[in-house]
């Protein structure tokens, strides 16, 4: 019965932490999208490589490069919402939120018990790993980066095994198979987590081949560079084409088409928020607010926990071969440790300048404009460092004396770890906001939705300052930010710009129907000082209110609508004696009849500029590129007077539809493969 004690505690603890997670309600952060039962009804299997969702300007753009993590978010939905009939809290339980906690659990038990199999505190790894200030926020936000986040202790043992172990050839292909599967999952998920858990994998291949070389053994480095690297690497690549392929004709970078915010030095001094002390302690600088920008002060008890992962170094002994192996985990996790917490740290000192470095040169290191991804390093090397510590302290004080009723070993264990629960009691006390307290969808906002979602025609919405976490949007009608459109974030600037007459027809030529000031009942938007401030609601209301060409329409509680007569649509032309109906056919595609059209004639698609887009006349050989107009949208010059219809497609499409086959092929391949009457592999 003693033996089940501590995994029912471990389990009671995982409860109270994670309590939200087991009971009614939504779970919603700014950060995590909500999806209704009707915005599912947009989710789609295809990964077309145009639209909206990147941004909050409200114009599509070239997706690809960011379409990685779509399968991960539309197929739940159409699955488990629209086939399923669920709604999208029980989605995030059962997809992200669960899965979670088992992998979180799992995956780091799994890597301790193979390195060191006769150790028996296990539940230790799991509980750092889980229990930490970076694991917790992200579980209280990012989840997508979180789930990336648990699959790397499970990663790196996959990699650990195929390097160490001596196996048959046909076993060492399919570990390098599992090898490229797991890392393809993790990319969607997070393709920076799955980049430095390869770092991770990297540094340990690299004391693999020293050792090869330094015993000539020229050969098994080859091979072991095939299994290792080319295999999995190949196969996640494979596996992503229908990315991949079109981001590489298209030539977009990620990074660089988010901007300089993004990818410039400025960015990386800004984002550094982490120091050296609060990496080296597995201490989050938001710790435990969590609220972007705000960075709390080092607290001491955390500077304990270093020492404790580090004493591992004083238990590095040349004895047996077993004693030996021991010695080269204990080094390889004190070293992914220290250069995690290096790295962590960003841009700050000591040495910050190698950071800025690495960023600037290093190939992938622009991803990392936020270095706080390099925590996942420090909590990997303390999740193993601590339990052996704790293990091997645990077996010195086994031959002490008792002391009361207790021995010394307990005690100490008992110590430990009531130290290790002491660093998150925010959590256990339930002082953890974000995905850590449930929320209720105001009915203001489904009536919002229902008035929205059941009007025909495209257009799009404004939200003044910017949108809420449970506003409405779909393909035929957008959502805006007004920060984002404008690239300004101070209120009054804000409300000037939205004042000027330009501004009038520039938001009607975009389609913009509606302007909305939300109702903040997340307390994340009209904020003074980082607290709700309702003055701030009330004078965004009013300032609205004064602009003569916006008519205040309707309101839902404190959602105010305003609208705007004579706003354009999707397509459109300065002609009004050319007649225009098109239909949407999906995101790359339409349909669209003309009449009365003349020679030279344009017809103006209000989507951000892309050359890639073409028009071809049904039924001859006429093929239309699109030109920038005006304020960067596309426009097709029409080639001949008369009506006809035309065919709209985005042409990068074609390498979407080409590297899907290629993604789907190489998964029934992996898949198949395990089904071969070869010889199991262990």
């Amino acid at each position: 019965m003693r033996k089940f004690i501590s995994p029912l505690l471990f389990l009671l603890l995982i409860f109270i932490v994670f309590r939200s997670w087991f009971l009614p309600g939504t779970l919603s952060t700014f950060d995590f999208p909500y999806f209704s039962r009707i915005m599912m009804g947009n989710a789609n299997l295809i990964p077309y490589t145009w639209g909206f969702h990147v941004g909050l300007d409200g114009f599509s753009r070239f997706l690809s490069p960011y379409s990685w993590v779509f399968p991960i978010i539309y197929v739940p939905q159409i699955i488990f919402g629209n086939w399923l009939g669920m709604d999208w809290s029980q989605i995030t339980r059962i997809v992200y939120f669960y899965p979670f906690l088992i992998l979180c659990v799992a995956s780091p038990i799994f890597l301790f018990r193979y390195l060191f199999p006769k150790n028996n505190f296990y539940l230790f790894a799991a509980g750092i790993y889980l229990f930490n200030t970076y694991a917790l926020m992200l579980a209280g936000g990012e989840v997508f980066l979180a789930l990336a986040y648990a699959l790397a202790p499970t990663i790196l043992l996959i990699f650990i095994k195929q390097i160490s172990e001596r196996r048959e050839r046909k076993a060492k292909i399919k570990y390098g198979i599992v090898a490229g599967l797991l890392v393809t999952l993790q990319t969607m998920f997070d393709p920076r987590i799955a980049y430095v858990t390869l770092f991770a994998v990297a540094i340990y291949l690299l004391f693999a081949i020293y050792n090869l070389l330094f015993s000539k053994k020229i050969l098994n480095t080859f091979y072991l560079m095939l299994y290792v690297a080319v295999i999995p690497l190949g196969i996640t690549v494979l596996l992503q084409m229908f990315w991949i392929l079109p981001t590489v004709i298209h030539w977009s970078s990620p990074v660089g088409q988010l901007g300089l915010s993004h990818s410039s030095i400025e960015a990386v001094r800004y984002f550094s928020f982490a120091k050296f002390e609060n990496t080296i302690s597995l201490l989050h600088p938001n710790w435990p607010e969590n609220i972007f920008g705000k960075v709390n002060f080092m607290k001491p008890e955390f500077l304990l926990l270093p020492i404790l992962a580090f004493v591992s170094l004083l238990f590095v002994r040349k004895q047996t071969t077993e004693s030996r192996k021991q010695n080269f985990y204990v080094l390889f996790f004190a070293l992914i440790g220290l250069v995690g917490a290096f790295l962590a740290k960003g841009s700050n000192g000591p040495f910050g300048e190698v950071y800025l470095w690495l960023f600037k040169y290093f190939p992938g290191f622009e991803l990392f404009r936020d270095a706080t991804k390099f925590y996942l390093l420090i909590a990997i090397s303390y999740s193993i460092l601590i339990p052996f510590n704790i293990s091997k302290i645990y077996e010195l004080l086994k031959s002490k004396r008792q002391f009361l009723i207790f021995n010394l070993q307990n005690i100490f264990l008992i110590l430990a770890t009531l130290y290790l629960l002491l660093l998150i009691r925010p959590a256990i006390l339930g002082q953890l906001n974000g995905m850590f307290k449930t929320t209720t969808v105001p009915q203001d906002y489904v009536r919002l939705e229902k008035f929205l979602s059941t009007q025909p025609g495209y257009f799009r919405t404004l939200w003044f300052p910017v949108k809420q976490r449970f506003s409405y949007y779909s393909n035929s009608h957008p959502i805006i930010s007004a920060t984002a459109l404008f690239d300004l974030y101070d209120e009054k600037s804000l409300f000037s710009k939205l004042s000027e007459n330009e501004t009038e027809r520039a938001l009607k030529d975009a389609s913009v129907k509606y302007v909305i000031v939300p109702d903040d009942s997340e307390k994340e938007i009209f904020l003074t000082d980082r607290k709700y401030d309702n003055r701030l609601y009330l004078r965004a209301v009013n300032n609205l209110q004064k602009i003569n060409w916006l008519k205040e329409i309707r309101t839902f509680g404190k959602i105010t609508v305003f609208g705007l007569d004579g706003f354009r649509d999707h397509f459109w032309s300065s002609d009004p004696n050319l007649e225009i109906n098109y239909k949407y056919i999906s995101p790359v595609k339409y349909s669209i009849n003309v009449k009365n059209a003349k020679k030279g004639n344009k017809i103006i698609f209000t989507e951000k500029f892309d050359k890639n887009w073409t028009a071809k006349v049904l039924g001859n050989k006429y093929q239309i590129i699109s030109i920038d107009y005006d304020r960067g949208f596309n426009s097709f010059v029409l080639p001949e007077s008369g009506n006809y219809t035309l065919k709209v497609s985005y042409t990068i499409q074609n390498y979407v539809n080409i590297g899907l086959v290629v993604s789907l092929t190489s998964l029934m391949f992996c898949l198949g493969s395990f089904f071969t009457k070869n010889r199991r592999f262990q």
